[in-house]
C-alpha cells in the first residue's frame, strides 16, 4: 500500500500518493535559496556609512556582476582566503569575463565593512564592500542561517552569485554554510 500525505489545496483536504503533489506545500523553514532566474531584490544595503544607502538591484540592472556573501568580516576564512581571492582576481574578472562589479556583502555594520575593506586592499573600484546589518537583503535571497554558535546571531551563508542584467544566472552556495570549497574566486572564474 502506497504511503499518503495530506495537503491543503484551495480549502480542500486531499489524500494523495507521496509522488508529486499538485499544489505547493507550506514549509516551516525560511525562503528558498537563491537560484538562476531570480531577480536581485530591491532592498537597501549600506556603503561608506549608515546614511549611504545602496540599491544593488539598480547597480546590477545592466551588465555582469558578482555578489560575494560572507558570514563575517575579519573572520579567518573570509579574511585569509575567500575575499582576498576576489580582490586578487578582480582585474581578470573584468578583462576576461566582462564583470563590471564585485560586491562583498555581510551582515556586519558599515564601519566594520569599511575597516575590513581597507585592510584587504579595497582601494580599487572593482570590489565594493556592502553592509546588511539587518540581514534583509541576505534573507530575501534565502542565504541567512543561524550562526549563533560562531557569531552570536544569524549571518549570511558563504556564497557567490553571478548576475547578468539584474537576473541571477549562476550560484555557488557552500553546502555547510561557512566552508570555502565551492564559492572560492578561482572556482567561480573557471565556471564563467
Amino acid at each position: 500500500m502506497a504511503s499518503t500525505i495530506s495537503l491543503i489545496c484551495a480549502r480542500n483536504t486531499i489524500r494523495a500518493p507521496t509522488a508529486r503533489p499538485r499544489c505547493r506545500m507550506f514549509h516551516a523553514s525560511g525562503a528558498s535559496k537563491v537560484v538562476a532566474g531570480d531577480k536581485v531584490p530591491t532592498v537597501p544595503l549600506y556603503g561608506s556609512s549608515p546614511g549611504d544607502e545602496v540599491d544593488l538591484a539598480a547597480l546590477t540592472k545592466r551588465g555582469k556582476s558578482i555578489l560575494v556573501f560572507v558570514p563575517g568580516a575579519f573572520s579567518p576564512g573570509c579574511s585569509a582566503r575567500h575575499v582576498p581571492g576576489y580582490v586578487s582576481l578582480a582585474p581578470k574578472f573584468t578583462s576576461e569575463k566582462g564583470v563590471s562589479g564585485i560586491y562583498v556583502i555581510s551582515g556586519n555594520d558599515t564601519f566594520v565593512m569599511n575597516a575590513w575593506g581597507k585592510e584587504l586592499g579595497a582601494s580599487n573600484d572593482q570590489v565594493k564592500y556592502l553592509a546588511d546589518p539587518s540581514l534583509k537583503f541576505i534573507s530575501a535571497l534565502g542565504l541567512d542561517f543561524d550562526a549563533t554558535k560562531f557569531f552570536g546571531n544569524k549571518r549570511s551563508k558563504r556564497a557567490a552569485v553571478f548576475v547578468e542584467d539584474g537576473t541571477v544566472t549562476k550560484t555557488w552556495i557552500e553546502p555547510d554554510n561557512t566552508g570555502i570549497s565551492i564559492s572560492e574566486a578561482k572556482n567561480v572564474i573557471e565556471e564563467l
